[in-house]
């Protein structure tokens, strides 16, 4: 494990603190349910924008959050209107995971933890398209803690993401993605809530 790889599993482990980890997507169809107060009895990972919009089906808590860039994350909450961007503070305290390979030299921050370029590659080739937030966050949180991990909010694309006007299904492969996460289910290493 790479001295990255091994700083970022201490800092998860700092974080999670023993908790189950509640892995929050931002699937539509994750709107329909009454997961929340589920969600908020782990450790929540929240993704990209994903600023909960009703508490009994999201919960309401966040202790780390993923993110591609944080200028994409930024240019996305000035787009999610004005909501949105007033509740932009919902991130301040969690613990910051920049996701992406993409503009990692922009970053400003020296505190700032990213995922390990060595996961983001091995990932990407194993689904032969650049992952999603959601995927990068999965596969780190299996590889880099022994937490038991609950999937909320992720149906791979069958309902759009909660927060956008139009949907982006971005350069992904949302079938790969499902099918490793699957796998990991039958496994018995995830649990995944529909």
């Amino acid at each position: 494990m790479s001295d990255d790889a091994s700083a970022l599993r201490a800092d998860l482990d700092r974080v999670i603190a023993g908790r189950p980890i509640s892995l929050v997507g931002n699937a539509r169809s994750l709107l329909d349910t009454g997961h929340g107060a589920a969600i908020d009895r782990g450790c929540v990972v929240r993704l990209n924008s994903g600023i909960p919009v009703r508490r009994s089906a999201q919960g309401r808590r966040i202790d780390i959050h993923c993110f591609s860039t944080r200028p994409s994350l930024e240019y996305n909450l000035r787009r999610g209107g004005w909501r949105t961007w007033l509740r932009r503070g919902y991130f301040r305290n969690a613990f910051p995971i920049w996701m992406s390979g993409l503009d990692r030299e922009t970053c400003q921050d020296p505190a700032q933890a990213f995922y390990p370029t060595e996961l983001l590659d091995a990932l990407t080739e194993r689904l032969g398209a650049r992952p999603s937030v959601g995927a990068m966050a999965l596969d780190m949180l299996v590889r880099l803690t022994d937490a038991p991990i609950t999937l909320y909010g992720f149906d791979f694309k069958t309902s759009t993401t909660f927060y956008r006007k139009r949907e982006n299904r971005g350069p992904h492969d949302w079938e790969a993605e499902r099918r490793i996460a699957m796998a990991l289910a039958e496994e018995g290493r995830i649990a995944v809530k529909r």
